[in-house]
């Protein structure tokens, strides 16, 4: 787990290499570590390159850890499946009463995070994601929307208690998870104003210099 923490950065782009060293794509490298067979170990280059190569455990590899590795690979490579692609097509109305779609925010940079009220993590964000639209409160270009699959009873509670100023959108969970290939809470995508994808994360502050360098 501390190898994880402070080393593993499959989100970011790295140089990736087979068990032999050859080079080889993302792609394949994250489709590798998602059978839970490979550790990413990462390599230490003269350009100061982050860069990975596949290490294949043993057959005595506790199945605590290949479980967590393939967790891990599926998460990677789920957002690396996201990126670069046009956004699914949506239609999205708010508490409200406002309407978010794929036509309408043509154009604009659309920030959006997935979330539900008992997921902690989600909550802790909210102040950190209010301030980013407090940053971003006088560009009519960039429109801040989160998806969540409570009630909208449930939401509307929790809008009035806590004040999260991304407008907030009842979706079921099987749209996130399924139709967003989302595998955990909470996540977060940078549409930009072509309706591509440029990130997706589970972490906040990875999205945020996205959305800034898009934005710029």
């Amino acid at each position: 787990m501390d190898y994880y923490s402070a080393h593993l950065y499959l989100s970011e782009d790295f140089a990736a290499y087979d068990i032999n060293g050859h080079t080889i794509s993302k792609g394949d490298f994250l489709r590798a570590v998602t059978t839970g067979n490979y550790l990413p170990l990462q390599l230490y280059e003269k350009n100061n390159k982050l860069s990975y190569k596949l290490y294949k455990l043993g057959k005595n590899a506790n199945d605590d850890v290949k479980d967590m590795l393939k967790q891990i690979g599926l998460t990677a490579y789920g957002c690396y499946q996201m990126e670069g692609k046009q956004f699914p097509k949506f239609r999205y109305v708010d508490l409200n009463g406002n309407i978010y779609t794929s036509e309408n925010t043509k154009g604009k940079i659309v920030v959006l995070k997935g979330w539900f009220i008992g997921c902690k993590p989600c909550v802790a964000e909210m102040p950190m994601l209010n301030k980013l639209t407090e940053e971003y409160k006088n560009r009519e270009d960039i429109v801040f929307v989160s998806i969540a699959w409570d009630s909208k009873k449930a939401l509307e509670a929790f809008e009035k208690r806590v004040g999260f100023k991304y407008a907030i959108v009842p979706v079921t969970m099987s749209y996130i998870q399924k139709d967003l290939n989302a595998t955990g809470y909470p996540v977060h995508w940078v549409i930009n104003k072509k309706g591509i994808v440029v990130k997706m994360t589970y972490d906040a502050n990875e999205m945020i210099p996205v959305l800034h360098k898009v934005a710029a």
